[in-house]
Formats: C-alpha cells, sequence, structure tokens
C-alpha cells in the first residue's frame, strides 16, 4: 500500500513539472521501481516499455538505465546467416519517447530525461499486468493520478497527451480491485460487433447476446452465446473457467471467455464477452446474465483471474459455487512477475510450478514453497508474498474438496490466448477477429464430434473392471481411470478396524511417507478417501481400488462412474430445460418450427418487457400455457406408444397372413397330394376284394339265427 503511495505521489510529479519534455525532482528506491512507474504511465498512452542501456560502476551498481519505448531503434541485420530466413515486417519505427534516471548522491534514482515525443501510431491502453502496484484499498483507489487518456485513432502528432487529464487505477497485476478501470473501444468497434451478433441472431434465433451500457449511453460489456454453448453447459458445466486474462493483459480488445471441459477433455466455450469495464458492478453484470442465459443454474466450480472486484461479483451472484483462482492463469502472470528471476536461474521455473501444479499435501506444499524461496533468495518477494497470503484460494491442498474435472492439467497442455490473441490486436478488423473465433468454435466442435464417433479403444483389456471402464468411460477418461488402476498395484493395505458396516482402511505406497485412510461401507459399497481424488477429478483413485480389490469387488460400483465421463454424457440433454436438440438439416421441418418460435416469441418478450404490467401478463400466460404444453407432449408420448404397440398387432397380423398366403399353395399341393394317395389306396383295395371275392365261395343260410357251413 505504502509502495502505491509512493508511486502515485512520483507520477504526480512527473505530471506536474514536465516542462518542454524533460521532468525532474521525482526519486525512485531502485531500477524495478522505476521500471513499474513507466510502465504504468506507458500502459495508459498506449505502448509498450524496453529496458535499454545502462551504466555500472565498479562496484556492480547501476547508475544510470534508460527505458525506452518497444518501437524504438531499428532491427539489427544479422550478417553471415548460412542460410536465408523468410522476411519479416519492421515492427520498429526509431522512436525517441525514452526516460532516463541516474543514481543520485543520496543513493536514489532520479529521472533526468523525459521524451514524449512518438513517430509512430500510439495503440489502446497497454496490458494492466503492467501496471505495477501493492493492493489497495478503494480510499487508496480514489488516491488516483491524472495521467494521459486517449482515443486509439487519435493522430500521432498530439504531443501533449500527458496534460490531459484522466484517472488512473494503479493495479497490482490482476489481484487488484478495479472499482473504476473503463477501457474505450475502438473506432468502429461497437458497430462491428453489433452488426455480428444481429446477424447471428437472425441466422439462429437460439443465439443469445446481450448489451451493457454506463450511465453516459456507452456499450462497456458485450456477451454472447449460442445454443450449442448451451447444451454443452447442460453436459459439463459443473467446473466453468472464467478467462478475463485477454481482457486484463491488454491484448488489443479486451475478451473474456467462459470455458469448460467436455467428456473426451477438450475445451468447450460457454460464453464470450468483450468486456470494457472492469468494474466490480460490470463483474456482477456479466455473471448474473451468464447465470440468466443458463437458466439460472449455478456451476460446481468457477475459476477465476486473481482479482478483488471478480471475487466480489463471483461472491454476490454465485454464493453456492465453490470460487477458485486459476493456477494456471497464476502461473501466467508469474512469468511476467518473476521474469528476471526464471531468467536467472534455470531450475526456479521448474519449482514454482511444482508448488503449483504437483504438490497434493499441505506439509508437502508447505515444504516445497519454504524450500524455493530460501534456494533462490526470494523470502522479500512482495508478489510471492501477498500470493502466499491467500494460498487458500489456489494451492491444491486446499481446494481437493471442489471438483475440478482435471482441468488443470488441460490447461497446461492447451491454452485458447496462442490462438486468439493475435486476432484481438487493434491492426485487425474486429469482424475479422469475429470470423477467427467462429472458426475456431467449428474446428473444436469438429474435433469433438471425431472423438464422439471414434470413441473406443482398439482392444478391450483382459481385466473385468478395466474392460467394463473401458466400455463406459471415454478414451480420455479411461486414460485417467487407468492410471489409477496401474498404480493401485504397488498398494499396500492394513485394516484400522471396523465398526458395523463400516470398515477403515491404512493404504501405503512404496517410497512415498504420505499413507492415506479409506472408509469402506460394506451394505452399499460407499467408500471415502482421504486423498480426495475422487471428489476432485470425478475418477476413483487408486487406494479405493486397492480397497475394491480386497473385498473381492470385481466390478466397480455405478456411484463411482460419474455421467460427465461416460461416452454417453450428453444422453438425456434434450429433457432439460435449455436443451436443444436439431438433425443438423436446416430445412428440417422441426428446426423451421423452432426458428419460427423463436421469432415470435422474440419478438412478444420485446414488447412485453416494455412496462410491469405487460410482464406480469406474459409470465401469468407463460404459467398457464406450460402444462397445457406438457400435457400435449405426454399425450404424443401415449399416442405414439399406443400407436407402436398397434403397429406391432399389424405387425403380427400382417406376419399371419403373408405365412398363410405363402402356406396355401402347398397346402394345396398336400391336400391333392393326400386325396391321390388316399384314392390310390381305395383302389388297391377295392381290386383285392374282388379278387378275394371271386376264389371263395359263402354257402350260408340264415335260420334261427345260426350260421350253418358246409
Amino acid at each position: 500500500m505504502l509502495k502505491a503511495k509512493k508511486i502515485r505521489r512520483k507520477a504526480r510529479a512527473v505530471r506536474e513539472n514536465l516542462v518542454d519534455d524533460t521532468v525532474s525532482t521525482p526519486e525512485f528506491e531502485n531500477e524495478d521501481e522505476a521500471h513499474e512507474f513507466y510502465s504504468m504511465y506507458a500502459g495508459k498512452i498506449g505502448f509498450n516499455v524496453r529496458r535499454a542501456s545502462m551504466t555500472v560502476n565498479t562496484e556492480n551498481v547501476i547508475t544510470r538505465r534508460m527505458f525506452v519505448c518497444s518501437k524504438e531503434g531499428f532491427r539489427e541485420k544479422k550478417r553471415g546467416a548460412k542460410r536465408v530466413k523468410k522476411p519479416r515486417p519492421e515492427t520498429r519505427t526509431g522512436c525517441p519517447a525514452c526516460m532516463v534516471i541516474r543514481l543520485g548522491t543520496n543513493g536514489k534514482y532520479q529521472v533526468t530525461e523525459f521524451v514524449t515525443f512518438h513517430n509512430h501510431q500510439l495503440g489502446a491502453a497497454a496490458a494492466s499486468d503492467l501496471f505495477m502496484a501493492s493492493q489497495s484499498t478503494e480510499n487508496d483507489q480514489d488516491d488516483g493520478v491524472d495521467l494521459a487518456d486517449r482515443s486509439p485513432d487519435d493522430s500521432v502528432h498530439k504531443q501533449n497527451l500527458i496534460n490531459e487529464s484522466v484517472t488512473i487505477n494503479f493495479l497490482e497485476g490482476r489481484s487488484c480491485k478495479r472499482y473504476k478501470c473503463t477501457k474505450t473501444p475502438h473506432y468502429g468497434d461497437v458497430g462491428a460487433t453489433l452488426e455480428y451478433l444481429q446477424r447471428m441472431q437472425h441466422d439462429n434465433p437460439s443465439f443469445f447476446y446481450a448489451v451493457k451500457s454506463d450511465e453516459n449511453g456507452n456499450f462497456t460489456i458485450f456477451f454472447w452465446a449460442d445454443s450449442k454453448s448451451i447444451v454443452d453447459f447442460v453436459n459439463f458445466g459443473d467446473v466453468v473457467c472464467f478467462d478475463s486474462g485477454y481482457a486484463l493483459q491488454g491484448y488489443g480488445r479486451p475478451l473474456a471467455l467462459f470455458t469448460g471441459l467436455n467428456h473426451p477433455k477438450q475445451t468447450v466455450i460457454f460464453g464470450a464477452a468483450l468486456l470494457y469495464d472492469e468494474s466490480n458492478e460490470a463483474f456482477r453484470w456479466l455473471l448474473d446474465t451468464f447465470k440468466m442465459e443458463m437458466n439460472g443454474t449455478h456451476p460446481k466450480t468457477l475459476l477465476t483471474d486473481r482479482s478483488a472486484a471478480i471475487s466480489e461479483a463471483v461472491a454476490a451472484t454465485l454464493p453456492a459455487t465453490a470460487h477458485r483462482y486459476c493456477v494456471w492463469q497464476i502461473y501466467q502472470n508469474a512469468l511476467q512477475q518473476l521474469s528476471q528471476a526464471f531468467h536467472g536461474s534455470k531450475t526456479l521455473e521448474c519449482n514454482f510450478k511444482r508448488c503449483l501444479f504437483d504438490c497434493e499435501d499441505e506439509d508437502e506444499f508447505l515444504t516445497a514453497w519454504k524450500e524455493m524461496l530460501g534456494k533462490y533468495d526470494l523470502e522479500d518477494n512482495q508478489w510471492l508474498a501477498d500470493l502466499f497470503s491467500i494460498k487458500e484460494k489456489w494451492a491444491l491442498p486446499y481446494g481437493r474438496d471442489a471438483f475440478y474435472a482435471d482441468m488443470k492439467s488441460v490447461q497446461q497442455k492447451e491454452s485458447l490466448t496462442s490462438e486468439l490473441k493475435k486476432h484481438l490486436s487493434l491492426q485487425y478488423d474486429l469482424l475479422n477477429f469475429f470470423e477467427q473465433f467462429e472458426r475456431l468454435l467449428c474446428d473444436r466442435r469438429s474435433a469433438e464430434l471425431e472423438v464422439d464417433v471414434n470413441q473406443s479403444t482398439k482392444k478391450p483389456p483382459s481385466m473385468r473392471m478395466l474392460r467394463q471402464a473401458a466400455i463406459v468411460y471415454t478414451p480420455a477418461a479411461f486414460k485417467m481411470f487407468e492410471r489409477e488402476f496401474e498404480l493401485y498395484m504397488g498398494c499396500m493395505l492394513y485394516s484400522c478396524g471396523e465398526m458395523g458396516t463400516i470398515f477403515d482402511y491404512r493404504i501405503s505406497v512404496e517410497d512415498n511417507p504420505k499413507d492415506h485412510f479409506v472408509k469402506f461401507d460394506s451394505h452399499n459399497s460407499m467408500m471415502n478417501c482421504t486423498c480426495k481424488t475422487f471428489e476432485f477429478i470425478g475418477i476413483p483413485c487408486r487406494h479405493m481400488l486397492k480397497v475394491l480389490d480386497t473385498r473381492n469387488i470385481k466390478d466397480l460400483p455405478v456411484q463411482y462412474i460419474v455421467k460427465r465421463w461416460r461416452k454417453d454424457a450428453k444422453s438425456g440433454s434434450s429433457n432439460s430445460g435449455c436443451a436443444f436438440s436439431f438433425d443438423g438439416d436446416p430445412e428440417s421441418a422441426q428446426t423451421k418450427r423452432y426458428n419460427l418460435l423463436c421469432r415470435i416469441f422474440s419478438i412478444a418478450a420485446a414488447r412485453a418487457a416494455t412496462s410491469a404490467e405487460s410482464f406480469t401478463y406474459m409470465e401469468n400466460q407463460s404459467n398457464i400455457f406450460k402444462p397445457g404444453l406438457l400435457t400435449l407432449l405426454t399425450l404424443l408420448v401415449l399416442t405414439v406408444t399406443e400407436l407402436k404397440v398397434q403397429l406391432t398387432i399389424l405387425s403380427l397380423k400382417a406376419f399371419t397372413v403373408i405365412l398363410i398366403f405363402l402356406m396355401a399353395p402347398l397346402m394345396v399341393g398336400v391336400q391333392v397330394l393326400f386325396s391321390s394317395v388316399l384314392k390310390y389306396l381305395l383302389f388297391l383295395g377295392s381290386k383285392c376284394i374282388l379278387c378275394i371275392a371271386g376264389s371263395l365261395t359263402f354257402p350260408f343260410t340264415l335260420g334261427a339265427g345260426a350260421l350253418d357251413y358246409r
């Protein structure tokens, strides 16, 4: 806080003492403090800073340092290169803007030269991560410094920018409170954004967008999401990452994304926003809008940037959601905050990443953190001290109860930054960005569809539980399960006692001093392990699998097969209130009906929103027609079911008729044959009788009831 106030005073001195491109009086404790100040100034004006020449004395102390615009000088021509490289466009212009500091007799650095002239067009406000200061309170935010502000399309000849008045909020990377930080959209961006959003909604009525304006009528936030994003949220919205790094790092356009992880462990986009306002109120509006579009559903876990404004907005809008700081974004921030330390050591970055991504036990984390600070002489690093003070919000040992869906491992391997960063630059038309954004969505969804079609293992495993897992899990989820299954082979189990149907076990692993404990209920096969792997990623841990094997349970209990990791994770989503099902053919009858209804209800909603009375009327009418619609759909289902039964009966009758029809000729043939055989037998019988009758004589007389043979 004191450091931030010092920088404010120095910045105010700069503004008040500017005379013909020179400045005097401000003093800095060290070179880094001067760099922080100049970076803050450059970020507001619209250029980047680079350290240039320096002078050191015999004691290796810097006595003079020059900070210059990133476009200072020209690219050096490399001579003697053996291979010809593809020529790249020249980015430097020989810009003379700079700030020079010298070491005074009092041991502090003073500004001896301050050139404000730039010979190139300045961009929008540069990366806010360069506005370096300690965390401040709301009162500190009010103690701003009036520095220059400008539109990105101003002429390069406006040299008196420094005299324009605007309030700067001094920030500490992403951990600051952003109560009054507002960016101005680039010229033409508002029209291009509205054109894109309206065109998308016209082409697809299920496309949703919302716009927020400030008290002056200026547009500050644009949010949008299509129907596929909403369906993805229904299926995989248990963990959401609100990635505002694009907005806060100043890539040009302030893009913020709501992303998640699907069952093949691919990143999916739930929604996007252009965030020109980074205040607490703006974040609350954005989160409320996102929640409203997702039918009021709360994610289980929300990962965000380290920001006080975002934290307050999450607490107000999503109180039932576990809020965590994204470790991957903390790592990206550390690359800037600790850049000098990382460059000065080959192993510091690896040790820092271990503290972020690998330490799952509290004692292990605390030991690793302490060793890192001592080994690299970072005990006095204020940024690391502030980060450690909020370790409960980001460190893995303190968040094992929150469901992550293994998001951290995917973010380490995959980031949308590299794919979108260059298209957010102000040198590109915003419509070009939207085109690339749509292409990115299309490519990712095509890859997801391909995985859905081909999600089968090449060879079924021989072991029973593995075979079961291979059938129900996606290949990506099966790999996680297979790893735990292989590791359970090396676990050793010890019984710790029992009480009724509850059994306690201690699981130890060779070369690992940390034991874990599992409670098992023999009544319903419910388990609870102290490692919290199942609660964290949704896959049974090796310790639980060891207990199942000891209990001779060869099938994985269904309660431990989380649906979001199943191959059929998307099935049943059409029953949800906000899911849509299309056959993919835009000319199909269902799609036509859906589009027509969207237009009808959009018009009705727009008119009903004009007054409280019309809104109440529409709300009451919706409560009336919804039950009727459900009744109609139920009758249709029953009718279809009855029709299927009738079709089944008709099918049996038809089968009987067809069978009779086919058997009739055969029966006629059999009947004719039987009649012929019978006639032939009768003919033979009559012949035999005649022959016998011709050779025998039967003289007899009847009398007195007696037969007399002669």
